[in-house]
């Protein structure tokens, strides 16, 4: 399998050849990160990383932590696989998310991810428009003992972020779509950082003839990411309106089997839990629920 610095930005194909693509479970890139210290290591699945975004899921052992802190020049979301995992951020923030919870992280945001249970833990992660500059890991990380917490010796020298973090528990509505769960740049700005509870995402409707549920965890001018929730079907399957989007999209399978169709290319994919499919900018897809439940799709679009 080839080191992750190697594949960065080319894989599963370099962005000059993208294509709709399903990708197995199998065929992730499996890697270490950080690569030269395994006791304090995530286990790291690469599934998509081009030009426009990186998409992929790490895991932690019970008792793990990553280390050190890791930062982005993009925003980062995550969909809890598999929890509760804690989120500790260098300003002082510590969500504790649950199995199907969201976190929204903005770009230069210092992070790692605690796990406190005894069960692994696996995060699916969404980093758009860029997931590493040109130092990787970067040059300058700060040390546990220069970001707050508890007792933290530096705590009275960092910023205070009881005024910087605003409450999301309010009802959303469609003209939230692009500023959810906050406006974006002010987040960038003051480096808050959002858990988003099952009650706090950002519910609508897609398609009107056949109705799909979507649940916005993260929405704003970098990118978008949530859930798409297809009902049973009735008479016949159950299928989605067809959609295409300005930017390059991914698709994880939660719970499936689904099948995605693209009726402009009459092409068809099965995906089942675990895979992932890539959909380039422009091109027309839909969804087809031939099982007697709902499915459940992430959705990683970086333009709607």
């Amino acid at each position: 399998m080839a080191k992750l610095f190697d594949i960065m930005g080319k894989f599963p194909f370099s962005p000059d050849e993208k294509k709709p693509t399903l990708i197995r479970k199998q065929d992730y890139s499996t890697a270490l990160y950080p690569p030269n210290n395994a006791f304090t290591s995530d286990n790291t699945f690469t599934i998509v990383t081009t030009d426009t975004f990186m998409l992929g899921i790490y895991e932690l052992g019970p008792g793990g932590v990553f280390a050190p802190l890791d930062i982005h020049p993009g925003d980062e979301s995550y969909y809890i696989l598999q929890g509760p995992v804690v989120q500790r951020s260098g300003n002082g923030q510590f969500a504790y998310l649950e199995t199907g919870e969201g976190l929204f992280m903005p770009e230069g945001a210092w992070h790692c991810c605690h796990n406190f249970s005894d069960k692994k833990t696996r995060i699916l992660y969404f980093i758009t428009p860029k997931a590493w500059s040109e130092q990787i890991p970067p040059a300058v990380i700060p040390t546990d003992e220069e970001t707050k917490f508890y007792k933290g010796p530096n705590n009275d020298k960092l910023p205070n972020m009881r005024d910087k973090i605003k409450d999301i528990s309010r009802q959303g509505c469609t003209d939230d779509i692009g500023h959810w769960p906050v406006d974006a740049s002010e987040a960038r700005a003051t480096g808050a950082v959002y858990a988003v509870r099952d009650f706090e995402k950002l519910n609508n409707v897609h398609g009107t003839k056949h109705p799909m549920l979507m649940r916005f965890i993260t929405s704003n001018d970098y990118g978008h990411f949530g859930e798409f929730i297809l009902p049973a079907g009735g008479y016949g399957p159950r299928c989605s309106d067809p959609d295409k989007h300005k930017g390059d999209a991914a698709l994880y399978c939660v719970d499936g089997p689904v099948t995605v169709n693209l009726p402009e290319l009459e092409e068809s994919f099965i995906l089942e839990p675990e895979d992932t499919f890539f959909i380039p900018a422009g091109v027309s897809y839909q969804l087809v629920n031939f099982e007697a439940k709902p499915v459940k799709l992430v959705f990683a679009i970086t333009e709607l």
